[in-house]
């Protein structure tokens, strides 16, 4: 962490979101164990890696996972248990949120053009499910109905 996110997480100013730390393919992989497996400790983390990578490794990549403050940490006898602090949709939005303030200056326009730019490509059926979704206008039935309801149902005839 810069000390300038260290001073903005002290202060707790208001508004201010410090930004996501950058993560490398390594860290993702322990992380995306950890969200499906919860608390575990090293040796566990690399018996579910499906990468060829050593125990020590595993053991730095969550050290540095802990110092970003994207792990928490206890230790049982003489082992440190991991457990993410996030969940995976958590991460997901602070990283949109840096990439919408770095790219367009906090313009979601942009972000909701290119997402369905990307699902088109990957995903084509959900893309048009997301599109019609979007498109579709509030059914006036079912207005008509929640307004009666907040309004104590009285009717204006």
């Amino acid at each position: 962490m810069t000390r300038a996110a260290d001073l903005t997480r002290w202060l707790k100013l208001p508004g201010v979101r410090p930004r996501t730390p950058s993560l490398g393919k390594r860290e993702l992989a322990i992380l995306e164990v950890l969200w499906q497996q919860g608390s575990l400790s090293a040796q566990q983390v690399h018996s579910f890696l499906l990468e060829d990578i050593t125990l020590s490794t595993v053991q730095s990549t969550l050290e540095r996972l802990h110092r970003k403050d994207l792990l928490q940490r206890h230790k049982e006898s003489r082992a440190f248990f991991y457990t993410a602090v996030m969940h995976k949709t958590d991460l997901i939005s602070n990283l949109l949120h840096d990439i919408a303030a770095d790219l367009s200056a906090g313009d979601m326009a942009p972000m909701v053009s290119g997402f369905m730019d990307y699902l088109a490509d990957v995903a084509p059926a959900m893309g048009n499910r997301l599109h019609q979704a979007l498109s579709d206008e509030p059914d006036s039935t079912t207005a008509n109905a929640e307004i009666n309801s907040t309004n104590g149902g009285s009717h204006d005839s």
